[in-house]
């Protein structure tokens, strides 16, 4: 199955960037973090971001997730026009269509797993606490739904986090280094949560210095200076996996 076929079996993409730059001026000097940056996204699709620091990796994920504006170009976010929004408007984007997970997970030390993942709810002004359970249940974490993160080990506050990113039922997922504090074993756990949210619809997007994470997505776009340099499509050796299983 090629990109293109995968795409239109998995309906209207989530995520459309075309000729996408982020310009920064530090003295007479320009500096192009990103460089007219081209990428999609489709419901189901995992798409893994590579590149040495500074290629442009987290800046896209700003951009993607609506945490920075772009200097030119067009971003459509579930087939709206993000770029000329207000913040007001932008937030509304990140709150009903973007999750994000990170590498530090950033859970509140105060709070329960179960506190954590409903923070987002909250914050939404949304009681949703089925959702939460349903989450809960997913992740592996019924038994410690009331511990607090100091409790738990990496694999465990990673899988948290997922939950919380999700909770308010994103259709895109950002993750920035999301195994990279992570042991072998849950590394394979959290990438096993990724492959199972992308059979449901949710389209996956993730930095990674990883090449094992890297290779398991759909695709796999190289960045440098702001650019696509290379780009490699394993949807079919995937699905060739997952057959001899």
């Amino acid at each position: 199955m090629t990109n293109d076929e995968f795409r239109m079996t998995n309906g209207r993409r989530l995520l459309e960037a075309r000729d996408l730059w982020r310009s920064y001026h530090r003295g007479s000097e320009t500096i192009h973090a990103l460089a007219g940056l081209n990428l999609t996204l489709a419901p189901g699709e995992i798409v893994s971001i590579v590149g040495r620091s500074g290629s442009g990796k987290t800046t896209l994920l700003n951009q993607i997730g609506c945490l920075d504006r772009p200097s030119k170009g067009s971003l459509k976010i579930a087939g709206t026009e993000v770029t000329g929004l207000k913040e007001q408007e932008l937030a509304g984007i990140r709150r009903d269509h973007i999750g994000f997970i990170f590498q530090l997970f950033y859970l509140i030390p105060t709070l329960t797993v179960e506190e954590n993942i409903r923070l987002p709810l909250i914050f939404a002004r949304k009681h949703d606490e089925q959702r939460v359970s349903e989450l809960i249940e997913r992740i592996g974490l019924s038994k410690s739904r009331r511990a607090l993160p100091k409790q738990l080990d990496g694999g465990d506050m990673q899988r948290v986090a997922i939950a919380r990113a999700l909770v308010n039922r994103p259709k895109i997922l950002l993750a920035d280094e999301p195994t990279g504090r992570l042991e072998k074993k849950s590394r394979g756990a959290v990438l096993g949560i990724f492959r199972e949210l992308a059979q449901d619809g949710l389209g996956v997007i993730m930095a990674t210095h990883d090449p094992e994470l890297a290779r398991d997505a759909h695709r796999k776009l190289e960045l440098s200076d702001g650019r696509v340099v290379s780009e490699e499509d394993y949807t079919q050796d995937n699905k060739q996996q997952k057959e001899q299983m």
